[in-house]
């Protein structure tokens, strides 16, 4: 980052030539390939560029935020040389419901006490122990995200 002095700063106030420039909002995976690059961040786009047609094939998010027009890619990461923020991504949550027993009216996977099990309910009426992270889900058993629904 440039370091910017008092009199640097008291010189473009007398001419009025300050613009004051708010840092870019970025995803994470832009923010990870930005902190992997910015120590030759010029010769790092320009590579990039170059080899477009390649990262293609991939398609990754960062490849689409390369190739969006509405993200101004370039300008973005010129920007964010001297500052920015990372958009936070919403963990999605899910609801797993099992298929039905004999002598239990539902099961579901239930996290309680920080531990994630199979519990015997009449139903789920919205409550967080139901909710869990596919991280969670998966760590039982991928099987179980085949049965998972979203919570809205």
């Amino acid at each position: 980052m440039r370091k910017i002095t008092k009199e640097y700063v008291k010189g473009m106030l007398e001419n009025n030539e300050l613009t004051v420039i708010s840092p870019p909002k970025v995803p994470e995976y832009v923010a990870k390939w930005f902190e992997e690059n910015k120590g030759d961040l010029e010769y790092s786009i320009w590579e990039y560029l170059y080899y477009f047609r390649e990262h293609e094939v991939d398609s990754t998010d960062f490849f689409n935020f390369m190739n969006s027009a509405d993200t101004n890619p370039i300008g973005t990461l010129i920007l964010m040389q001297y500052g920015y923020y990372v958009e936070k991504e919403v963990e999605r949550l899910y609801v797993v419901k099992l298929p039905q027993e004999v002598g239990c009216l539902n099961h579901f996977l239930t996290k309680l006490k920080g531990k994630v099990d199979i519990t015997c309910s009449f139903g789920y009426t919205g409550q967080p122990e139901y909710h869990l992270t596919e991280a969670e889900i998966r760590g039982i058993w991928d099987g179980y995200m085949e049965l998972a629904k979203e919570v809205e």
